[in-house]
């Protein structure tokens, strides 16, 4: 099975995003995308139509609205699917689907976190939502997948939570140097940050490989992992 976890940068891109999302497309089975903004979800969608969609959309402030979308391949038996956080406006936002695979069931987490204060530090309110979603998954015993733009520093407590309940941090496991790019560093060359995006596995899940696609398709680098379950 491979998923794709990719903060899209809403429509800034789109022009070099489509291609990659439809070279993606023939093999991939689960994409995840943040800041999927209305535009920029069509134009996927318009090549990803041997896919299923669940989105869902939170506004706090100009600095921090959540677009997020799943599209699932048809053929994967989609269980069930929710949105976690929704009604909460002191933090970001997480997307789940329940998968059957085989004989199997999975589950995908697709995550945004706020992205202010721009510090990317801990505060209350990511330790809060770093410890609502291990909450969420804690008495699911069977496989799962949880990434995104957490939109946290790797040193943080927020991070560390993931590894102190048994996931594995890919980014960290696999010596990952960034998953941003120019396109990010040259609006901010006075606070250059190298880490936004992270893929936590739990111990059910087998990984067989894990890239960062490096490229300039958003001002995040694609994160791209084939697993067996």
């Amino acid at each position: 099975m491979k998923i794709v976890f990719l903060n899209i940068w809403g429509s800034h891109m789109t022009e070099g995003l489509v291609p990659y999302i439809k070279e993606q497309a023939l093999n991939t089975d689960v994409f995840c995308l943040q800041e999927a903004t209305p535009n920029a979800k069509e134009a996927c969608a318009r090549v990803l139509n041997g896919y299923v969609e669940i989105s869902d959309y939170k506004f706090i402030d100009h600095n921090d609205n959540f677009p997020q979308t799943m599209f699932i391949r048809n053929d994967i038996e989609l269980l069930s699917s929710g949105t976690l956080f929704g009604d909460d406006m002191t933090i970001g936002l997480a997307m789940y689907a329940e998968l059957k695979i085989g004989d199997k069931n999975m589950y995908v987490c697709n995550v945004h976190g706020r992205s202010r204060p721009s510090d990317k530090l801990d505060n209350p309110d990511r330790l809060k939502f770093s410890q609502k979603i291990i909450e969420f998954f804690q008495d699911k015993n069977t496989p799962v997948v949880i990434g995104g733009d957490f939109n946290i520093e790797p040193t943080t407590e927020s991070l560390r939570m993931f590894e102190n309940h048994s996931y594995r941090d890919l980014i960290k496991e696999h010596n990952i140097p960034t998953t941003r790019n120019h396109l990010a560093w040259d609006r901010y060359p006075d606070n250059k940050m190298y880490f936004s995006d992270y893929v936590f596995l739990n111990d059910k899940v087998t990984l067989n490989n894990f890239d960062v696609d490096n490229n300039e398709i958003s001002d995040h680098l694609p994160m791209v992992l084939t697993i067996t379950t």
